[in-house]
């Protein structure tokens, strides 16, 4: 295993040349939550690659690592790794969840891991997956992102997306257009004000508790790579300024992979109701994604089975569902926390927070 990092510290971290070849060397799917111009995650020097080697001529892998500092722990790190399992291949599962458990006991700062899985490629082994961790040492839990996927084919022609989305997503289209409304491409950084205010008043029609994303970072990043991110808006009567922008959605694409990462949108109301507005921006989404190469589209969380605990899921799982319906369970997490100190001062802090408020 060899761990790469933007700039050198007093741990052993590589030089800056072995990180850009590093970077050079990502495959088309590796995911863009490992990537190091993820917009929305820190600091670049807290972004780490890990390059494992196969011994026997099978390859080279990559595993994308990201360092947060703990709020509640000064001084502790806590490592995430998103996505593990999208882009890598099968031979590289159980050395990278070896690897990460060896880093995290190099480093004596880091006082937890998460690892995100998420096996698009074959929901199958993650059950196998799951039972190779838990030899590893892993705790498997409840993911905190989600643990079923829709997965779209993203279709290769109009007329292939006439076939295969439901009538009412054209319906809602020409709507839009006969109303006068616009979609847009949003890049500026006039809009991160805007942007900000529709996730906040999206968030607070759902209930979810979200923190607010660096919208500003997300802009920049989607300027910088056009042909892995990309946002659009809707904009009222045609009005291409931050006051008319109605709804928007921001979406990637790594390899044969599209990713639906972002969206909000306000409350628009005609004479026959509630006007749809994300249907036409996800027409938009799909034409963009096949432009890129892309061949699926992972929608990420729904709701299954009714579950009350993601009720604030559901009317977004509908809207999910007009695309298509193959949902798939691809996700679960695994926790290690590597030293039984960070686990006694967290229980310690957290005794005296409670005297403190009685």
């Amino acid at each position: 295993m060899h761990v790469l990092a933007p700039s050198t510290t007093g741990d052993a971290w590589s030089s800056q040349v072995a990180w850009e070849r590093g970077i050079q060397a990502l495959p088309e799917d590796f995911p863009l939550q490992q990537r190091p111009d993820w917009p929305t995650e820190g600091r670049r020097h807290d972004n780490i690659l890990l390059r494992i080697e196969s011994h026997d001529d099978r390859g080279v892998a990559f595993v994308g690592v990201r360092r947060h500092r703990l709020r509640s722990l000064p001084g502790a790190w806590y490592l995430q790794v998103p996505k593990l399992g999208v882009g890598l291949p099968a031979w590289a599962v159980r050395p990278a969840l070896f690897a990460v458990k060896q880093l995290s006991e190099q480093w004596w700062r880091v006082a937890r891991v998460r690892i995100e899985l998420c096996m698009l490629e074959d929901p199958e082994v993650l059950p196998v997956t799951e039972r190779v961790a838990e030899d590893l040492g892993y705790t498997v839990t409840i993911p905190r992102e989600y643990a079923h996927t829709l997965l779209v084919p993203v279709p290769m022609s109009n007329d292939a997306a006439q076939e295969q989305f439901h009538r009412s997503v054209f319906k809602s289209t020409r709507k839009v257009e006969r109303a006068g409304h616009v979609l847009r491409p949003i890049v500026d950084l006039q809009f991160a004000e805007r942007l900000a205010s529709l996730f906040s008043e999206t968030m607070s029609r759902s209930g979810a508790r979200v923190e607010m994303p660096d919208m500003a970072a997300i802009l920049r990043c989607t300027a910088a790579n056009p042909d892995r991110y990309r946002v659009v808006g809707l904009f009222r009567g045609g009005t291409v300024a931050p006051d008319g922008l109605l709804a928007f959605r921001w979406c990637g694409c790594a390899g044969r992979y599209a990713y639906d990462l972002l969206a909000a949108s306000t409350r628009l109301v005609d004479d026959g109701g509630q006007v749809p507005m994300m249907p036409a921006i996800m027409l938009d989404m799909f034409q963009w994604a096949r432009e890129m190469g892309a061949r699926e589209f992972d929608f990420g969380g729904v709701v299954v089975d009714a579950d009350p605990t993601q009720i604030h899921l559901a009317g977004i799982t509908r809207f999910k569902r007009l695309f298509g319906d193959r949902l798939l369970r691809v996700g679960s997490d695994l926790l290690i926390e590597p030293r039984a100190v960070w686990r006694t001062i967290d229980r310690a802090s957290r005794k005296v927070g409670r005297i403190v408020g009685a």
